[in-house]
């Protein structure tokens, strides 16, 4: 699990439980039917994300990320206030018949203010400072302009950032008033992450951590509903932040926008996109009846005629796997007569019988397309969409799984064989075979 799905679901949790719900009060916001719409909130929630160690995009649930960098460029590269420079559509219905927003957002960064250098906008203010005065504690922004607000559609949520040079790394600090939890935490977040490595790469310096404050935490009352299931889904490997190609991110503030994207895909039943050099493996699997695969680093259920299929399936082939899938391998070593390939970021793993790979594309270089992944749940949801067929074993029980194989949604899989029933110590089961359908990713 990454540090950015814990603290999502600790920001949450702590919400639900330690909030406050503001129902004897009125709020502006209202819902369709008319009806006021209340919130429970926490008040003052900070949480601080190291950029060295990972990227801090969510893998628990969907961040659209292109949307959401667009919106960021919208503000701080264009800084515009008109949503016919946006390719989304998140600021239509603030939008008047001309396609402004009025003096927000980009609208603030774009004015130009006088120094004793020169005049300069609060975006190029920052470049100038981190190049030239890295020690000064005044290089920040500030978009919740008072003398404006009234020409404002909607009040600055993200209003400030600070930005500190400690040595060679860019630090930055993100102050906003309010925020709905579920709705935009790891929008914002993922933004202001971008933000700070594009600052730190035109100025010649690491980025380093981002420290976020939120005043007013809330979730809306539906919101609630949709974080009862989110948090029981399977997360993906640490994801990491790639742009290409890397000479043009010094031009990404001024005009030409890079390539940027998050490497680990979501947990979505829709299309996203795969990060990596296309391929084409198997999945072999067998689930419960909740789809649930292990517990406590060990198999649900051992079903000798399905261990035989599984062998016959494999033998020959190369398998990858994950480090804990390894370690459930009798005596901790690969699986004989198959080539073992396992992916971990454990820098001192060497185990007997098995390459280890630290990232994903040598490694699906060196598994080529006749290999079967074999989990466990990390692994599984990372390489499902280099997948194009699904080996299932359904087993009629629950086995009290605490981790999970992505369920696969039929808009993007389909099924191609199917066995009868058949049944083992008590235990029914079946085979499934599934094959991703053209122009799906799988995931």
């Amino acid at each position: 699990m990454s540090y950015a799905d814990e603290r999502f679901i600790q920001n949450c949790r702590d919400i639900l439980t330690n909030g406050v719900w503001d129902t004897e009060l009125e709020v502006r916001p209202h819902w369709e039917d008319g009806a006021p719409a209340h919130t429970v909130k926490k008040f003052g929630i900070i949480n601080r994300y190291d950029l060295r160690e990972e990227f801090p995009i969510l893998t628990l649930r969907r961040t659209y990320f292109k949307t959401c960098i667009d919106e960021l460029l919208w503000i701080w590269q264009q800084k515009s206030n008109n949503i016919h420079d946006l390719r989304g559509h998140i600021w239509d219905s603030w939008a008047d018949d001309t396609g402004s927003i009025g003096k927000a957002y980009g609208y603030q960064l774009a004015v130009k203010h006088r120094y004793p250098e020169g005049e300069f906008d609060q975006v190029d203010r920052v470049l100038y400072d981190l190049k030239h005065n890295p020690a000064s504690r005044r290089i920040m922004t500030n978009i919740y302009n008072f003398q404006d607000l009234h020409e404002m559609a909607l009040y600055p949520c993200a209003y400030s950032m600070t930005f500190n040079v400690s040595g060679h790394t860019l630090n930055a600090i993100l102050n906003q008033r309010s925020q709905d939890m579920l709705a935009a935490n790891n929008w914002n977040v993922v933004q202001y992450a971008v933000l700070v490595h594009m600052m730190a790469q035109v100025s010649g310096l690491e980025a380093g951590e981002l420290v976020h404050v939120i005043a007013d935490a809330t979730s809306m009352t539906a919101m609630c509903l949709l974080w009862s299931g989110c948090w029981r889904r399977s997360p993906v490997l640490r994801p990491s932040l790639l742009w290409t190609p890397p000479s043009r991110i010094s031009t990404a503030l001024h005009g030409t926008a890079s390539r940027w994207r998050a490497t680990s895909p979501t947990p979505s039943r829709t299309r996203s996109p795969w990060p990596f050099k296309e391929t084409a493996m198997d999945a072999i699997v067998a689930v419960d009846a909740r789809w649930g695969i292990g517990r406590d680093g060990g198999l649900l259920f051992r079903i000798s005629a399905d261990l035989r299929r599984f062998k016959a399936l494999t033998m020959g082939h190369t398998v990858v796997m994950g480090r804990r899938t390894l370690q459930s391998l009798p005596g901790g070593r690969g699986l004989p007569g198959r080539r073992n390939l396992v992916l971990s970021r454990q820098g001192d793993l060497a185990p007997e019988g098995a390459e280890v790979f630290h990232e994903v594309q040598p490694m699906l270089d060196a598994a080529g397309e006749d290999a079967f992944v074999i989990g466990g749940a990390q692994v599984y949801r990372l390489l499902l969409p280099a997948c194009r067929r699904l080996y299932v074993t359904q087993i009629d029980a629950d086995g009290g799984a605490d981790v999970f194989f992505p369920e696969p949604a039929p808009e993007l899989w389909r099924i191609t064989e199917q066995s009868p029933w058949q049944e083992e110590q008590g235990l029914r089961y079946r085979y499934v075979t599934y094959e991703r359908k053209d122009g799906t990713d799988g995931i």
